[in-house]
């Protein structure tokens, strides 16, 4: 296990971050990308619960890798099966998978931003 896996493991992270926002009715998880950070915050747009914006976690890129890249990779088979909806595994769920749809935002430089609605 290289030392980025250890710091945050993908499926871990996202077992986490999946259950929070599903525990507090959070319906967007953004991640921001440039060169230096990520950045991942949660958004609930929502008439039941009202609107909301939280900080989640920022870390840099190269300790962040595996977690974008079992994003991006749920992404790519979606996008080559031609769904609108991709599906990460997360062991640590009870449902073992998220279906999530998804939204690419490139802003140029290796900046962008890619939010995934659960």
């Amino acid at each position: 296990m290289s030392q980025s896996e250890a710091k945050y493991p993908a499926g871990e992270f996202l077992s986490a971050l999946f259950l929070y926002a599903r525990d507090f009715n959070y319906n967007h998880l953004i991640f921001e990308v440039n060169r230096f950070k990520v950045s991942v915050n949660l958004a609930r747009r929502s008439n039941t619960y009202g609107n909301a914006d939280l900080f989640y976690v920022s870390a840099d890129p190269k300790s962040f890798a595996p977690v974008l890249s079992a994003v991006n990779q749920a992404i790519e088979i979606a996008e080559l099966e031609g769904d609108r909806q991709a599906k990460v595994k997360t062991p640590d769920l009870d449902r073992e998978e998220q279906i999530f749809q998804f939204k690419l935002k490139e802003f140029g430089h290796g900046r962008y931003q890619l939010d995934l609605s659960v």
